[in-house]
């Protein structure tokens, strides 16, 4: 029976996401991912100086795990420095923990645009999608002092191509305050925020409408500590 993995504590999500050689493009360039508790770990030993007990203790883990994590991210920086690689920061088992980056929650007595990504064919009766960038549809409505109102449905343009940068943009342009997600990748997480919009953590609901009553009733939490890990660092979409 395989060991639980326990997740290591990131204390900020990265600024940018993605490196790249200059003038090449993406398209002829090999790729290399760091995942996100190894860039952690390089930001407390080679960034901050910490020694080694010091970082593990900061990320949770054990020394012996740590300098695992270390070694293997100085070989990814190393591997797209030397072979000219694109460098994606990306995945890894990690929970956030730092303050700065935890997303506040918005005040329920405002009159909220809420969108939660939806199976076909959207609405309160469809299924939520887990998929952020691949869902079907958004079902967007407005919650205000606990009730919903205003229902519609907005097509996921950036469905087919997989493109969940191009979703955050659209519903930014809608008015979009607030979305439900069952779970969501790092880029896409920092494009929300970057949007003005607040990820709440939505799992477990059976419809739409049953994510949408209870976020109206405060029973749901913003994106940003452990929601992060049990979404997944790893969930690209």
């Amino acid at each position: 029976m395989p060991r639980p993995c326990h997740c290591r504590r990131v204390s900020a999500l990265p600024k940018a996401a993605y490196f790249k050689p200059r003038g090449i493009p993406l398209s002829e360039l090999a790729e290399t991912v760091l995942p996100v508790d190894g860039l952690e770990a390089v930001r407390l030993a080679d960034y901050q100086g910490l020694n080694m007990d010091e970082a593990a203790a900061r990320m949770g883990v054990s020394r012996h795990t740590f300098g695992r994590l270390l070694r293997k991210a100085h070989h990814c920086v190393a591997q797209a420095l030397i072979e000219g690689r694109a460098l994606r920061i990306e995945g890894g088992v990690c929970a956030l923990t730092g303050e700065t980056n935890v997303q506040g929650e918005i005040p329920m007595s405002e009159t909220i645009l809420v969108a939660v990504p939806s199976d076909a064919p959207g609405g309160l009766e469809a299924v939520p999608s887990a998929h952020f960038g691949h869902c079907d549809a958004y079902t967007l409505a407005y919650v205000e002092n606990g009730a919903v109102s205003d229902v519609r449905v907005l097509p996921n343009s950036g469905h087919e191509h997989g493109n969940c940068l191009q979703p955050v943009q659209e519903l930014a342009a809608q008015g979009v305050r607030a979305l439900l997600a069952g779970g969501m990748g790092m880029r896409p997480l920092n494009a929300m925020q970057a949007a003005g919009i607040t990820v709440y953590y939505n799992a477990g609901q059976a419809t739409v409408g049953d994510a949408l009553k209870a976020f109206a009733e405060g029973k749901l939490q913003a994106f940003g500590t452990e929601q992060l890990c049990r979404g997944g660092c790893n969930h690209h979409h």
